[in-house]
């Protein structure tokens, strides 16, 4: 868990790679996000609205991660959800090893979440048309749901009573 703001931080500067090179190649005429169907219009954007689109969903959901993250502590009791948690949160040196526990996971949790973003800007880059060699990402989300999947379930080993018995 101490490594992970790393790829953490590591995967906020790949989106923004990814982005400002979509802003460099995407068409000036706009940018179709969501092509038209039988019962809708197409969604159409101009280059700065997509670019500070995608910044924003990508700044959203990782202020709100990180805040829950860091903010744990500050919950309600009956609100914090953690595997034996009246064990951890039973007194302060306990409490200090749930929180950063609890900020790697959110932030582990975020940086999936930003791999999904970035498949999806990845996806929109690529359907634009204008560049054969752009990376194919159709198999990404399903990958990354599976992993969020896991991710989730490593919630449950992490916060294992025995956890901070070891150390």
């Amino acid at each position: 868990m101490k490594y992970i703001k790393y790829l953490w931080g590591l995967s906020l500067l790949i989106y923004l790679g990814l982005a400002l090179l979509a802003y460099i190649y995407l068409p000036d005429e706009g940018v179709t996000v969501l092509h038209q169907t039988a019962s809708s219009e197409a969604l159409i954007l101009t280059k700065n609205a997509f670019f500070y689109a995608s910044m924003g969903s990508l700044m959203l959901v990782n202020i709100f991660f990180v805040t829950i993250g860091n903010g744990i502590l500050y919950f309600p009791k009956p609100m914090i959800l953690a595997p034996n948690s009246s064990f951890w949160l039973n007194d302060s040196e306990h409490r200090e090893v749930f929180l950063e526990k609890m900020k790697g996971w959110t932030k582990g949790m975020a940086t999936i979440f930003n791999f999904l973003l970035l498949t999806v800007l990845g996806v929109i880059y690529a359907e634009q048309g204008h560049d054969p060699y752009a990376i194919k990402v159709e198999y990404s989300p399903m990958i990354l749901w599976v992993i969020a999947l896991v991710w989730m379930g490593a919630y449950f080993v992490v916060f294992k009573k025995t956890a901070i018995e070891e150390d």
